[in-house]
């Protein structure tokens, strides 16, 4: 592929629009089995803890997945690794779609979790090679649509095909249009041919034996266990409270809907406050509202929801600022490379995870306040990014 760096980005905004696309069908892969899980756990016999392990798959998988994505893509190269994401996410979806045995059932979330995680890292260079280094960032914002986009459309197309067909109906249809998609970036030739490079064993010493590291690690297991964790459970959580299936995702959808909107006034804020000041902003609103949510009436829930949306898309531009002032340059995107596969296996994976089992328990209010109590210890990490930033501030200090 050419790269078009030399271009406007009003020259290169169909192909941006297509990348975006390829990316908000890799998060609707995974998003709409969360409003599926009551027709799952009917159809399969699953309590919610089950349904809560079906995630683990999906999140252990996606970790994986990012961690390869350095590895396959020097073999490969981005374009291709792209590609490989889209079509293999494809085939898991058919997979999970076809199968009968519980078994075959879970390998192919898993292997939908490892196929999707191969993603990002390729796609954000995507990205950056088809745009000019000034429009960097208004092309990342488009990108970055995709995710909040899938929160909203995710309830809303499962609704629309349970309406006439079985939940497996959706897995065809997303795995279908992976696979179309797929093959036309492959053969349209819209990612780089740049190739990917493994990090150095002495990059990674240098990493991990920072404490700002771990505390990434912490922060980005939270937040998505706040953010796509408690999305997983939202629509089990309102059923059995009393509330229809068909209600519960039409709340859902509205409350990332909301969410969508307030991603563009998460940056803003974050310019205007400060990145560390707006992560205990974060933790601390976030944790009131998980806590209000264990806590109130039914009739209360879905209040409380869009306020957590709200609330959850402050943490993403705020992290990622801190970052660029916690860890030197050549440290940077190895850091958020690691860090977010150990947040997935904490937030996609163990949130869920227990949020069932609290569920199966009569505790599902119970399991949510936990979650919020964990959200307010996370305010003891802002300090943490910051006393690492005035380290590597300081004059004489080596990176």
């Amino acid at each position: 592929m050419q790269e078009h760096q030399d271009q406007p980005l009003a020259a290169v905004l169909p192909a941006l629009f297509f990348v975006t696309g390829l990316f908000l069908l890799n998060f609707l892969s995974r998003t709409s089995l969360a409003p599926l899980l009551p027709a799952v756990e009917a159809d399969l016999g699953l309590g919610h803890a089950g349904s809560g392990r079906l995630y683990l798959l999906v999140g252990g998988g996606n970790a994986l997945g990012l961690l390869c994505n350095s590895f396959i893509s020097s073999l490969l190269n981005h374009r291709r690794t792209v590609a490989l994401s889209a079509l293999a996410a494809g085939l898991a979806l058919l997979a999970a779609a076809a199968s009968t045995d519980m078994l075959l059932f879970r390998l192919a979330l898993f292997g939908l979790g490892l196929a999707t995680g191969l993603y990002l890292p390729s796609g954000i260079a995507t990205v950056t090679a088809l745009a000019r280094p000034q429009d960097w960032g208004k092309a990342l914002a488009v990108h970055e649509i995709a995710p909040n986009l899938s929160y909203t459309l995710a309830p809303l197309l499962a609704e629309a095909v349970l309406q006439a067909f079985s939940w497996r109906a959706v897995l065809v249809l997303l795995g279908l249009l992976q696979l179309a998609a797929g093959t036309l970036f492959l053969l349209r030739r819209l990612g780089p041919d740049q190739h990917g490079h493994p990090p150095s064993a002495a990059a990674l010493r240098r990493l991990l034996t920072r404490p700002a590291f771990w505390a990434t690690a912490c922060a980005f297991g939270l937040a998505i266990g706040a953010s796509f964790g408690v999305y997983t459970m939202s629509t089990l959580y309102l059923v059995t409270s009393g509330m229809a299936r068909t209600r519960a995702n039409e709340f859902l959808s509205l409350a990332r809907f909301a969410a969508l909107f307030a991603a563009l006034f998460a940056g803003w804020l974050t310019d205007r406050l400060g990145a560390f000041f707006t992560l205990r902003g974060y933790f601390l609103g976030v944790g009131l509202a998980l806590l209000a949510l264990g806590l109130a009436p039914a009739w209360a829930l879905p209040g409380l929801l869009v306020l957590q949306a709200l609330l959850s898309v402050l943490f993403f531009p705020a992290c990622f600022a801190a970052l660029a002032q916690v860890f030197p340059r050549e440290l940077r995107s190895l850091a958020v490379s690691l860090a977010v596969p150990l947040g997935m296996l904490t937030g996609l994976g163990g949130v869920p995870v227990a949020l069932g089992a609290c569920g199966d328990a009569g505790l599902f209010g119970l399991g949510f306040g936990l979650l919020g109590l964990a959200l307010l210890a996370g305010l003891a990490l802002p300090p943490m990014f910051r006393a690492a930033a005035g380290r590597l501030d300081a004059p004489g200090k080596s990176a």
